[in-house]
């Protein structure tokens, strides 16, 4: 942190690091705690409420100096945390040192620890709420399901994409005590309940706001993108599987221009999209049209009445959705597979600002990307087909599935479902893509060692 390259323009003192998003949790806080008013009511306030906390005793700066240690500390208190639940699963405390130290020493989630975002608790909640879902199974007290609900709770209140995560737990929890469903269901209630309490509450406060139903959150897609034509334009483009973050170098979205509250300028003359997408609705004069129409509406936004500013807007809109409707029916292999091949490889390996496979210049610290690439490439190899290892073969443990779960559940559903990927929305499940390693090694040198045995005793008997 100390090495960082960033002077921070907005927190004159802070020692961390914030992107565009920062403000989508600190702003509604600020506003709360200054007007009463949680507002903007887009983003879910497990963030927030750390800030919050802090804010009421401390100074902005520090309080946000204080956010970056404890996400620091807590993603320490992690690493200790998954390395016992494998010296659980295996028995062996040299599993446990083992898993430790690789965790330990795993750079893709501690890069975040001092980013103010909601990836290092994202990963820190679900970790301890898996740690706590596994000493209940070794010393059978309920408030250790509690303690699990809770971290589930706050996990789902920073990342909202985490709840059907809660399904998965609930599932297996019936499936462990099936021949005695009762208590099952009851572990079941007792591991919701705090999520239940919590989000009661945050739906109460919303409705009395807004006046309808709000489980969670409206949208993924903040307030300051949906402004600018963002969201048709995102759906166009996730459409075909194209690269819609608009600050990476050559995404497609910003060929109309369309970023954070601006323009975004980056090689747009540059930009080719591929033939394969075009259909008989539109083509790239189409799309270069559509692309001045856009800008031209923006420049011409503050001569215009709302009447004719919703006219062209509307226009705008209608086209960018009609061009999606045409690829899902005319192309429908695009959009239903090939699309997701595409946003997969952008899952993984996006961005080309932080991809240590382009051979961009990167500052003295970020070059540690380099080395740790091989490293990442094949832990997310081997990490997967581990991951199927335990599906197969050791399934009989519902409890292990709960790790091969998660590691499965966060890969469907970013590139496969919602079509919403970025590198980093894959660090929560990159602990248990470690862990599927060790576990299911450990599974395949056990059956490696065992036949060995058994071929040699079978060799004695012989002779």
């Amino acid at each position: 942190m100390a090495s960082a390259d960033t002077e921070p323009e907005y927190f004159p003192g802070f020692f961390g690091e914030y992107s565009h998003d920062t403000f989508g949790y600190l702003e509604p806080i600020d506003n709360y705690l200054e007007k009463g008013n949680y507002l903007p009511h887009e983003r879910m306030p497990g963030y927030g409420l750390i800030y919050g906390l802090l804010l009421t005793v401390l100074t902005k700066t520090h309080a946000l100096n204080l956010l970056i240690i404890l996400q620091s500390i807590l993603g320490g208190i992690a690493v200790y945390a998954i390395a016992r639940v494998a010296g659980f699963i295996t028995k062996s405390q040299k599993v446990f040192i083992l898993t430790f130290y690789i965790a330990l020493f795993t750079t893709y989630t501690t890069w975040y620890d001092h980013f103010l975002l909601t990836e290092s608790f994202s990963v820190s909640a679900l970790v301890l709420m898996v740690y706590f879902y596994f000493r209940y199974q070794e010393i059978k007290n309920p408030s250790f399901i509690i303690i699990a609900g809770l971290f589930f709770a706050w996990a789902v209140f920073l990342r909202a994409v985490m709840l059907p995560l809660g399904i998965l737990v609930v599932l297996l929890m019936i499936w462990e005590h099936k021949e005695e469903l009762k208590n099952g269901f009851k572990l079941a209630f007792l591991f919701l309940l705090p999520f239940l309490i919590v989000d009661s509450l945050w739906v109460y406060s919303g409705y009395r706001r807004f006046k309808k139903f709000i489980p969670l959150q409206e949208s993924f897609l903040g307030r300051s993108q949906s402004n600018v034509f963002f969201e048709p334009a995102f759906r166009f483009v996730q459409s075909w599987g194209g690269n819609y973050l608009w600050w990476d170098p050559g995404a497609e979205i910003s060929y109309f221009g369309l970023g954070h509250n601006s323009l975004a300028y980056f090689d747009q003359k540059d930009i080719q999209f591929p033939s394969e997408i075009f259909t008989s609705a539109f083509n790239q004069d189409s799309l270069q049209q559509l692309q001045q129409d856009l800008l031209s509406l923006k420049f011409d936004s503050a001569h215009l009445s709302d009447l004719e500013f919703d006219l062209r807007a509307n226009s705008i809109y209608a086209r960018f959705d009609r061009y999606s409707q045409s690829i899902k029916s005319e192309a429908p292999t695009l959009y239903w597979f090939d699309s997701r091949i595409k946003l997969m490889r952008q899952f993984f390996f996006t961005t080309k600002v932080r991809n240590p496979y382009y051979g961009l210049s990167f500052p003295f610290r970020d070059r540690l990307i380099r080395i740790k690439s091989f490293t990442y490439a094949g832990t997310l190899i081997l990490g997967y087909l581990s991951s199927l290892i335990i599906l197969f073969f050791l399934r009989e443990n519902a409890s292990i599935i709960l790790i091969s779960g998660i590691v499965w559940y966060i890969f469907l559903i970013h590139p496969i479902i919602l079509r919403v990927v970025e590198n980093r929305y894959l660090l929560p499940s990159y602990p248990f893509i470690s862990l599927s390693i060790i576990l299911a090694s450990t599974f395949v040198l056990k059956k490696l060692k065992f036949g060995k045995a058994l071929s040699n005793s079978s060799h004695s008997s012989a002779q």
